[in-house]
């Protein structure tokens, strides 16, 4: 089996951002082509920040959803009945530690040159705290799976 591994870094300050501050779309990224016989997409790291220079974005969870990827939805349970996959739940606590649930989304072969995130914490609200935004940093890899062909 030969395993590849790409690592794509979103920093919602580089996003088109709606005004609730819920959905960052990525326009114009450098392509990203998802090849292999197994993809799977994964949240591998996440760091934040807020407007306010405190620590606004601690003491929540967070909802992550991605769209315009094409995924496997044979391999993917979705419980929200929400067609956009969730590609990951996060609590930040008080000391900033980040508790991913380590989702896995099972993609096909395609070329990735935009997509969104749809974020909302607990509440439903979007990426603010009063008068103040939150941004968040990510670290989304794809592992990519060929397996060998034996004679």
């Amino acid at each position: 089996m030969i395993k590849r591994v790409k690592s794509i870094w979103l920093d919602t300050k580089n996003a088109t951002i709606n005004s609730n501050r819920t959905q960052f779309t990525f326009n114009n990224l450098p392509v990203i082509q998802v090849r292999g016989n197994i993809c799977h997409l994964k949240v591998n790291s996440i760091s934040g920040s807020s407007t306010s220079g405190t620590n606004d974005y601690i003491e929540h969870t967070y909802v992550i959803k991605l769209g315009n990827v094409k995924y496997n939805h044979s391999y993917y349970f979705n419980c929200d009945k929400n067609a956009t996959p969730t590609i990951a739940d996060v609590m930040i606590d008080a000391n900033k530690g980040f508790h991913l649930n380590n989702s896995t989304l099972t993609l096909p072969e395609q070329d990735i040159n935009q997509l969104y995130l749809s974020i909302k914490k607990e509440d439903g609200s979007g990426l603010t705290k009063a008068t103040h935004n939150i941004d968040l940093y990510f670290n989304i890899i794809i592992e990519e799976y060929d397996y060998e062909k034996i004679n």
